[in-house]
């Protein structure tokens, strides 16, 4: 993981460190926002714009079929590098388009589990422009089928991104709601990992750092919006993925997809929603551990921890 203003400058170098300066480069991002803003093409001329195939059609949510889309693209490019940058969708799909690459079948064959990866992606380096999907540093992908309202996912430990580059500078590029509803996912995500039957010491010091410093600097990064904020919510994020890597999502999760697929609630909000109400549902069960997590969360105790989150969301414009 490279962490930190301007890292991004280096996305070129980085590429041809992994895969050589002649490498065919797979570039996937969004359809508007970067070029929009006038970052694209920096990106495409750091690599080296004839090397570079150019897939920025990603929606966000992105579906089997807009995957299996991008990776014939990456096959008839004969590409030998993968790169995403954007939000979570744009690195979930990337990320997919790297494993495939190297295996033979369709992303639902994989998704649905007809057949399961045996051998490493094409190299994958991840630059996102959001804090709160994580997808830099985790191991999976999300994809939905919106008409078959459905959610499914690739996962395995080969798909874990070669090199995450975590530039803040490109976290300035959100509007408010978008940061918010980000910074959501990743602050509930760092909840559900610590009351997790999975979660350990090591994923515990990490979720309380990512909590701790949300709580410290969310409103900010979305009121505000000003560089040192929007700098801790994009470490934050990272962090928030590398703990639950190894200490899962779960109850939020599980919840929020639903009222995503069915209703439209964005993600973040989706998953944000419910987390008052689980903490107070699993605190008795991590009644030794609650110390820690109110420090962390700038409080004294259960009622005022559940206030709290409900205010930090009402603050960013989260309903």
């Amino acid at each position: 993981v490279v962490f930190g203003p301007g890292e991004s400058s280096k996305l070129g170098a980085v590429v041809d460190d992994l895969a050589g300066p002649t490498a065919r480069v797979f570039l996937a991002t969004g359809s508007h926002s970067l070029r929009a803003r006038g970052l694209l093409q920096g990106f495409v001329d750091s690599i080296g714009g004839s090397r570079v195939t150019l897939f920025d059609r990603v929606t966000p949510f992105p579906s089997p079929d807009l995957v299996d889309d991008a990776l014939a693209a990456c096959r008839a490019a004969g590409a030998e590098i993968v790169v995403a940058v954007g939000g979570g969708s744009a690195m979930d799909l990337a990320k997919a388009v790297a494993i495939l690459t190297t295996h033979e079948g369709s992303s639902r064959d994989f998704a649905l589990g007809k057949k399961a990866f045996e051998r490493p992606g094409l190299d994958f380096v991840a630059v996102p422009t959001t804090s709160g999907s994580s997808s830099e540093v985790t191991s999976g992908a999300a994809l939905w089928d919106m008409e078959a309202k459905r959610s499914m996912g690739l996962s395995s430990p080969l798909m874990f991104p070669t090199v995450a580059i975590v530039d803040p500078e490109l976290a300035m590029t959100m509007p408010k709601t978008l940061a918010a509803a980000t910074g959501m996912d990743a602050f509930t995500s760092a909840f559900e990992s610590y009351w997790s039957l999975e979660a350990e010491p090591i994923s515990d010091g990490i979720d309380l750092e990512v909590i701790r410093l949300f709580a410290t600097n969310l409103e900010r990064s979305c009121i505000q919006g000003d560089l040192e904020s929007r700098s801790s919510c994009a470490l934050a994020a990272t962090m928030s993925g590398i703990a639950y890597s190894n200490s899962h999502p779960n109850a939020c999760h599980a919840v929020g997809s639903p009222l995503t697929i069915h209703w439209g609630v964005t993600h973040g909000q989706a998953v944000g929603i419910t987390l008052a109400s689980f903490l107070e549902w699993n605190a008795t069960a991590i009644s030794h551990k609650l110390p820690a997590l109110w420090d962390a969360l700038g409080v004294e105790g259960l009622e005022e921890a559940s206030a709290r989150i409900l205010q930090i969301m009402e603050r960013c414009g989260l309903e």
